[in-house]
């Protein structure tokens, strides 16, 4: 499935377009602009109520390793290690119950990056472990956003439907860093056409989210990545501060991810649960 079915997605985009000549261009959306970097030594785990009193919108992915979903075994348990189809549906229910009771904050979160057709799991077959993780990743764009719902602080952005090749849910050969290597890091072909997106797709959920109720002056944003989500942002040629800079010239904005960190633990869902479900 390689199209939006997250309806969330859908107006976010139409009322954008509705918003655009109105709220972009009068300057009321000003988020805050800088970045913090610091030594990877030197960062600490983000704990979830500290993210939530000082940030507005919160960008959540994992790195690949996420995509070696296993078969599951008995009844889906959330506190398991076990990266389980079952499992990773019962932590995300967990975590999308936690962002429901912070309606005031935006959760912007990825599909499952996918992995090299050359990569040998260490359990599991590959060609299963590839096609739960595709299941998976449709899962959050459909039933994941409807099922107790609406959820409207919660928006998907697909990042698996734009580099997945759909026959084989492995990583598209042309997008491969290596087409020797079981490397999958997606290449600079990828991540100049995901940057974009991304960023657009970022304005667009943030003028749907806060675009016709309060409107603020200053939008605080964080971006939970690992190595994957770092290459789409930082590639200078067309990646997101590439895009951003184009796109407030063109708006007269000053739209830019305010902070960025490399989560030490966040690079499957298990880890967000351990770190925000149980009081981190």
């Amino acid at each position: 499935m390689s199209q939006m079915v997250n309806m969330n997605v859908l107006r976010g985009i139409q009322r954008a377009r509705r918003l655009t000549g109105r709220a972009l261009n009068t300057g009321l959306w000003q988020p805050t602009i800088g970045t913090i970097t610091r030594k990877l030594s030197e960062k600490q785990e983000p704990r979830f109520a500290d993210l939530m009193a000082r940030y507005d919108v919160v960008i959540m992915k994992h790195c690949f390793p996420a995509s070696d979903i296993l078969e599951d075994f008995g009844k889906a348990d959330p506190t398991s290690p076990r990266q389980s189809l079952d499992n990773y549906r019962a932590i995300y229910r967990q975590l999308r119950d936690k962002f429901d009771k912070n309606p005031v904050n935006l959760f912007i979160i990825w599909t499952l990056p996918p992995r090299h057709r050359l990569f040998q799991p260490s359990e599991g077959q590959k060609d299963d472990n590839a096609a739960r993780a595709t299941e998976f990743s449709d899962w959050l764009k459909g039933n994941f956003i409807s099922e107790g719902g609406p959820h409207h602080n919660i928006f998907i952005w697909d990042f698996r439907g734009l580099i997945v090749d759909p026959d084989t849910n492995f990583l598209k050969y042309e997008y491969e860093l290596d087409h020797n290597s079981p490397d999958s890091h997606p290449n600079k072909l990828a991540n100049d056409k995901a940057g974009p997106q991304f960023s657009k797709f970022t304005v667009d959920a943030i003028m749907s989210f806060y675009g016709s109720g309060e409107v603020k002056r200053e939008v605080k944003i964080i971006y939970l990545h690992h190595s994957t989500g770092l290459n789409v942002y930082r590639f200078p040629s067309q990646g997101v501060p590439a895009w951003f800079t184009r796109f407030n010239a063109f708006s007269n904005t000053s739209y830019l991810i305010s902070h960025k960190w490399y989560p030490l633990d966040g690079n499957m869902p298990v880890h967000y649960r351990h770190s925000w479900l149980k009081g981190r």
